[in-house]
């Protein structure tokens, strides 16, 4: 017989009480509803425009995640060639997608309806493709929408200023400003966080304590993104919906 030392085994049996916890903090979740948001965002992976040519990579700050570092290339009806630009990316699966969006209406809005399902998935899509950028290039045709990509520098999720990349410059990004992307050094951030588009304020209003200010937005992005990961509560998502409930009621 092995003799396992008392202090040992008050820490396995505090662990498995621990997990355990964790796990009945998480609801049960509807299978119905499950499978349908998993299939609208199936049926909408062509969203996800930067998934392309991409490969596995690491990042400081997301150690052990399968984070992805892609090239892609796209061309608004107005640029006069394709744009090419490096991002690197922890997409959710579409299954996990589904895991997120049934467990923030079921917390918001107390059930899994339609008319909330179907309208933050919507929103996902509409706001990043479900895509999450944690470094590099967005090539997006927003300000002016005229057909044009502009260059949108991105720091965990969040749009940023990198010294060395010019802001929403409608031109293609040399190698220089594509690996500034990458590594340079942020400056400053902007307002929203993805997938669904986040605020500070959205964060604070629905009971957030840390820091937002600057560039302590996009800490604080980046490790509530990651406890979500794997998990079905989202809680960015779920601050955007308390803050937007009235859409999805």
């Amino acid at each position: 017989m092995i003799n396992v030392p008392a202090r040992l085994l008050v820490s396995i049996c505090l662990g498995l009480v621990s997990f355990g916890l964790v796990l009945a903090r998480q609801p049960e979740l509807p299978p119905q509803a499950l499978q349908r948001v998993t299939t609208f965002f199936e049926e909408r992976r062509n969203a996800r425009y930067m998934e392309k040519n991409c490969q596995p990579t690491t990042y400081p700050g997301w150690e052990g995640l399968p984070l992805q570092q892609c090239t892609y290339s796209v061309k608004g009806h107005n640029d006069s060639a394709p744009k090419t630009a490096k991002v690197i990316m922890l997409n959710a699966s579409p299954e996990q997608l589904a895991r997120w969006v049934v467990a923030t209406c079921m917390e918001v809005t107390g059930g899994a309806r339609r008319r909330c399902t179907d309208t933050l998935s919507k929103h996902i899509i509409d706001q990043s493709g479900a895509q999450f950028p944690i470094a590099g290039i967005v090539l997006e045709d927003i300000l002016p929408e005229d057909g044009v990509n502009e260059v949108y520098a991105f720091r965990n999720g969040v749009t940023v200023r990198v010294d060395g990349v010019t802001h929403r410059s409608p031109q293609q990004p040399t190698a220089a400003q594509i690996e500034k992307s990458l590594n340079g050094q942020v400056t400053s951030t902007f307002k929203f966080a993805r997938i669904q588009s986040t605020t500070r304020e959205n964060y604070k209003a629905n009971g957030g304590t840390r820091n937002v200010t600057e560039l302590a937005w996009l800490d604080v992005v980046r490790d509530l993104y990651k406890a979500a990961w794997g998990n079905n509560r989202n809680e960015l998502m779920i601050a955007w919906a308390r803050a937007n409930a009235a859409r999805l009621q």
